[in-house]
């Protein structure tokens, strides 16, 4: 009887061992991404508009803020995009040159979003279009995708992550509408701070 409780000790000890590390696992390669931050500094609109056989023409230009606060773990960046979304439809996806990022350092991204697209409008979008015509200023919801890795300070690696930074519905003036003019007298691009999730990719596809 002495000797099955000691087994069973052993296996109950052994169970909260494993499922120890594998949350200190799981801990290490999430916590650093907590200290990631994304940002949109600024977006400039210079062609926006929509032809008779439902092609927009558009001219965007953002720039990213991506800072890692981490102390002592880098990060790689193996692939970059951003998309833009309006009025219901997918505008345009651009991919970004790869990059590792040191500790404690921000990067700029500046991707340029440019060309044709058709955009045929209906009901509550078609409406919506045409009051921002109206108003000189346009809402484009954007988002940044990654795949990355991390490099810890003693040499170790992390897993393939997943990153999605939504930084939501942008409000976006015309570059010389009406709309550009009031706000170039009265003020700046306010920063917009984007919402991060994560996923682990070499869970996700095993």
């Amino acid at each position: 009887m002495g000797g099955r409780c000691v087994c069973c000790s052993c296996l109950l000890t052994t169970v909260i061992f494993i499922g120890g590390v594998v949350c200190l696992i799981v801990f290490l390669g999430v916590l650093p991404y907590k200290n990631i931050k994304f940002h949109v500094l600024d977006a400039s609109l210079t062609q926006f508009y929509l032809t008779n056989d439902d092609i927009l023409h558009y001219h965007l230009a953002l720039n990213f803020s991506l800072r890692n606060s981490n102390k002592k773990t880098s990060i790689s960046y193996y692939y970059i995009g951003s998309s833009t979304y309006c009025y219901g439809k997918d505008l345009a996806v651009v991919s970004l040159t790869p990059f590792r990022q040191g500790s404690k350092n921000t990067t700029v991204l500046a991707p340029v979003f440019q060309g044709q697209a058709p955009l045929k409008l209906r009901g509550s979008d078609l409406r919506d279009f045409n009051n921002d015509q109206r108003d000189g200023s346009y809402s484009i919801h954007v988002q940044l995708y990654l795949t990355s890795k991390l490099k810890y300070a003693g040499g170790g690696r992390g897993s393939n992550i997943g990153i999605i930074a939504k930084c939501g519905l942008l409000r976006i003036p015309l570059l010389g509408s009406s709309f550009d003019n009031q706000t170039a007298s009265g003020g700046i691009f306010n920063t917009k701070k984007c919402k991060v999730s994560t996923v682990n990719l070499d869970s996700s596809s095993g």
